[in-house]
């Protein structure tokens, strides 16, 4: 049996492990998918442990899709521009990190992304950047605003990613954020405020009152955080992050397995 599993802390949230295994079975694959959590301070010792047992694959998630990094053997060349991986595949004892998590996030824009030439980013961690990355390759915005709690964290995935001049990318404080949020067409929240302990929280503590906005949150538990509580009740319209955890995931099935989740899969969860 091949062994798959998330990583990622804290895991409580995730329903990958249900996709997966639902997917394995629906295409009698002989495989298993499960969490393994890691406190933050254990990822090393932890990566070096299952370096030594038989697993097939992983997905990362928070916070350790940049630091997972350090411990892969290889990189495809979207996820170095990037700079962030969310799979990994291992091929005689070699990881190989992937990001997927740029195609599964365009996926429930697609009818709407000729109509948007604007952006704002909330966050600056590995999400962030499959965001901006997804955005600039996958859009005809010409405009990106980038905030995050740490400014610097900011201005490092500005200079990072790599970008063509078309794109007018702006790291921007915190507290200009108000006046940007008054005009942006699109707003996506590229962080974990809005679950867990932090779910009676909004990454923007200001009332969304731009016309035609769409407001983008890739939590999925809540299924409606605060953020888009608060979006709602403006009118706009609103999305959360589950089409985009099923869509990255069947990128990352396809990684691992050369096959596309089984319809029943989607269905079921979209």
């Amino acid at each position: 049996m091949d062994k798959y599993g998330v990583i990622g802390y804290p895991l409580a949230h995730s329903i990958s492990p249900n996709i997966h295994n639902m997917a394995f079975s629906g295409l009698n694959i002989d495989a298993s998918y499960t969490k393994i959590e890691i406190p933050t301070d254990s990822l090393k010792h932890k990566i070096l442990q299952l370096k030594t047992e038989k697993w097939s694959g992983f997905n990362v998630t928070i916070p350790f899709k940049e630091k997972i990094i350090d411990f892969l053997d290889e990189i495809d060349p979207i996820s170095e521009k990037i700079g962030a991986i969310n799979t990994i595949k291992i091929v005689n004892n070699k990881w190989i990190g992937y990001n997927t998590d740029y195609i599964g996030f365009i996926r429930p824009l697609q009818s709407e992304i000729q109509h948007l030439k604007s952006a704002l980013v909330i966050g600056a961690g590995g999400a962030a950047k499959a965001v901006v990355y997804s955005l600039i390759e996958k859009t005809t915005i010409s405009t990106i605003f980038i905030i995050n709690r740490t400014r610097i964290r900011a201005e490092q995935l500005a200079a990072e990613i790599e970008y063509s001049r078309r794109i007018n990318l702006n790291v921007i404080p915190l507290s200009e954020t108000g006046n940007v949020a008054q005009s942006i067409e699109l707003i996506v929240n590229a962080t974990n405020v809005g679950m867990g302990m932090l779910a009676d929280e909004t990454p923007i503590n200001i009332p969304i009152k731009a016309s035609n906005s769409i407001v983008y949150d890739l939590i999925y538990n809540p299924k409606k955080t605060k953020l888009l509580r608060l979006a709602e009740l403006n009118g706009h319209k609103i999305i959360n992050g589950l089409p985009m955890l099923v869509f990255q995931a069947e990128e990352s099935f396809k990684i691992w397995t050369g096959k596309s989740f089984p319809e029943a899969v989607v269905r079921h969860y979209l």
